[in-house]
């Protein structure tokens, strides 16, 4: 009996995978997988819309999401089961670069959440993308979900032509809102100009109009606010 070596078993894998998979993915194969991702990232985009927390909603990214999954799909059918074409892959994509910034890190877990999807249905395990979109879904919803009497923040920004109403107008807006903070004051020439955080229950921001309309600001500025002054 012939003795099977480790280099043997190694060289017949090798030869295995190397011979390609193309005769056993068929155009029914392509449409199911590709249709699979489709369904699955559109999913995955009426979930960013929905839980979506952030200063500017960007439709261009919530498409790609989708688009992402399928082409995933595509790229894991091209490469399954062909070890040289999966290497030359690995080896073509590490010179991409991506230059657009993703400032915020849930926009990353979503990107990270369609390139899963696509892997899985591009290989045939639907079931791994469907429940595992589902337990995600319903992760995300308990975690973002918001309660009755939860505080919300923002930047007002106000601008006085006569600074001795400052500090009348920070104390009344202390008396409106839950907290405030001072973030930025900026005196130039004739006006100031205050930047406050302030938590407000339930988006009253009411009181914003009756400084305006009682001539204690010149102008007032409301701006959601995510915890990054750059993204306002």
């Amino acid at each position: 009996m012939d003795q099977v070596t480790f280099s043997d078993i190694l060289q017949k894998s090798f030869l295995a995978m190397s011979m390609g998979s193309a005769d056993r993915i068929t155009t029914l194969n392509i449409i199911m997988n590709v249709s699979m991702s489709f369904l699955v990232g559109m999913f995955i985009f009426y979930m960013y819309k929905k839980t979506f927390q952030g200063v500017l909603y960007q439709r261009s990214f919530n498409i790609s999401l989708v688009l992402s999954s399928t082409v995933t799909a595509l790229i894991i059918m091209t490469i399954s089961g062909n070890l040289i074409l999966s290497l030359g892959m690995v080896g073509a994509l590490s010179i991409v670069r991506f230059r657009t910034p993703i400032k915020d890190s849930m926009d990353l877990i979503f990107l990270f959440w369609a390139i899963s999807t696509g892997i899985a249905n591009g290989v045939g395990y639907y079931n791994i993308s469907i429940v595992g979109s589902i337990m995600i879904s319903v992760f995300l919803l308990l975690l973002t979900r918001r309660g009755k009497g939860d505080l919300d923040v923002f930047l007002l920004v106000l601008q006085f032509t006569d600074s001795a109403h400052e500090k009348d107008v920070v104390e009344r807006i202390r008396e409106k809102v839950a907290d405030v903070a001072i973030k930025s004051k900026t005196i130039s020439e004739g006006s100031t100009e205050l930047t406050l955080e302030i938590r407000v229950l339930d988006n009253d921001t009411a009181f914003v109009n009756d400084l305006q309309k009682e001539g204690l600001v010149s102008r007032a500025t409301l701006v959601a606010y995510e915890q990054d002054l750059s993204a306002v």
